[in-house]
């Protein structure tokens, strides 16, 4: 595991970037750095500010890695944080834009601003709105924030409830609610803005999860060298070989091989980073002192499946592999055999020539 990934939020060198003054609402998007480039980003940035409506003097990112700026947009004030490189463990490999704003009193009386359907901008990879309430609030409030399918924990020995519907196949943002037990006079400002960075951290790792996932899904090769190992099968079982194919048939057999070991490598280097992202999002859990809410799925189990269902598809696939490689391995038993044998063959019958001329 890299350096860069061996520590959370609990450093005080740690640049943290939500906000902490409740009540808060806020929509956070994350960007593949695979994807695009740094300059790319802060172009893109620019003109989604401008398609959301929201102009704001004197941003520079020249030289700077994370901006924090005021926004005006509908008549409404807007903090704009973009963050192309922190010390957040999911900057490794995404790029963010968080718009938020201080609510008066705590409700959706006022949405945030939002790209339309017809836009042409970058498409996230991930997206998700966070309410964070000032008053304890019970679960009727929080379906009429967010719909769909709710999960919740506890957070800081249940200090803060968290509450989320945890979209992940759709175009719309996952949505989160947090609130406190009881009103939040008393709560402090580093317990909200870790929440939020945790919150945060958690999604973009699942997001770089779910990357490999659907590469790994989207991917014909492992099926394609098994067909090729199955065609090779087919060639080297035929009845009557010709001479010059035998060759033929070695070359390409190694060849398969050959192509084999790369993505059983690279399967291999997927499985560790999936492993290693895993690890990371348990220790932010940890961090979290996260407990189960009676009568509500916990969010970490939801969260959790990404996890799972990708470690379960790299199995499949390295399985297949596996069996890939062992057929590899009997088509080049049976050539040597073969050839063994038609060598044979060719020396019978040299040696019933001679005899034959002899007699």
């Amino acid at each position: 595991m890299s350096k860069p990934l061996l520590l959370h939020a609990l450093s005080l060198n740690d640049r943290i970037l939500e906000p902490n003054n409740l009540p808060l609402h806020g929509r956070v998007w994350g960007f593949a750095k695979k994807e695009c480039t740094r300059d790319g980003f802060v172009g893109h940035c620019l003109t989604m500010l401008s398609e959301l409506g929201m102009t704001a003097g004197g941003i520079s990112l020249t030289n700077r890695d994370v901006v924090a700026f005021d926004a005006q947009g509908k008549g409404r004030t807007y903090t704009v944080v973009i963050s192309l490189d922190d010390d957040s463990l999911a900057s490794r490999y995404f790029y963010f834009i968080g718009i938020w704003r201080h609510m008066d009193v705590f409700g959706k009386a006022s949405v945030l601003p939002d790209l339309t359907a017809e836009s042409d901008v970058l498409q996230a990879d991930f997206h998700y709105e966070a309410y964070f309430s000032d008053v304890a609030l019970k679960r009727d409030a929080c379906n009429k924030l967010i719909s769909g399918d709710m999960f919740a924990q506890q957070l800081y020995e249940g200090k803060i409830f968290l509450f989320g519907n945890d979209r992940v196949k759709t175009d719309e943002p996952t949505g989160f609610v947090l609130a406190p037990m009881v009103d939040a006079t008393g709560l402090p400002h580093e317990d909200v803005r870790h929440a939020l960075y945790s919150l945060r951290n958690l999604m973009a790792l699942r997001a770089q999860v779910l990357r490999v996932y659907q590469t790994v899904w989207g991917s014909e090769d492992e099926i394609g060298l098994y067909g090729e190992a199955m065609h090779l099968m087919r060639r080297a079982r035929q009845e009557k070989v010709a001479v010059g194919d035998w060759d033929r048939l070695v070359c390409d057999n190694g060849e398969t091989m050959f192509r084999l070991a790369e993505l059983a490598a690279q399967r291999t280097r997927q499985q560790a980073e999936v492993r290693d992202l895993g690890i990371l999002f348990e220790s932010i859990v940890g961090e979290l002192n996260a407990t189960s809410i009676s009568g509500i799925s916990p969010l970490w189990s939801r969260m959790r499946l990404t996890f799972e269902h990708t470690r379960d598809l790299l199995d499949e696939h390295s399985e297949m592999l596996s069996r890939t490689g062992k057929q590899c391995e009997i088509i080049l038993h049976m050539l040597h055999s073969r050839m063994l044998a038609q060598q044979q063959g060719l020396l019978a019958s040299l040696v019933e020539g001679k005899s034959g001329a002899m007699d």
